[in-house]
């Protein structure tokens, strides 16, 4: 059984690995707005109460992005399923 990778291949995606990205104090000022990301996940690109603010600010820098709602820092979250 083969899942078509070679040896190459692995070293590839050992040195391109996901590694986490500490965006804590960048997005601090974003406290309860949307955020878009440039697609990275390095710079803020634009922001705003709303999604449309979010992605008028953002589109001015870039055509790809992804955004992010920031929830209130002084809250907790705890997704139920």
């Amino acid at each position: 059984m083969t899942f078509g990778y070679n040896l190459a291949n692995i070293e590839y995606m050992k040195n391109t690995a996901l590694k986490p990205i500490d965006l804590s104090e960048k997005l601090r000022p974003y406290e309860n707005r949307w955020v878009a990301l440039s697609l990275d996940n390095k710079k803020v690109l634009g922001a705003g109460k709303t999604l449309k603010e979010a992605k008028e600010k953002a589109e001015k820098k870039s055509k790809k992005y992804i955004f992010l709602k920031l929830p209130p820092f002084n809250v907790s979250y705890v997704p139920s399923f």
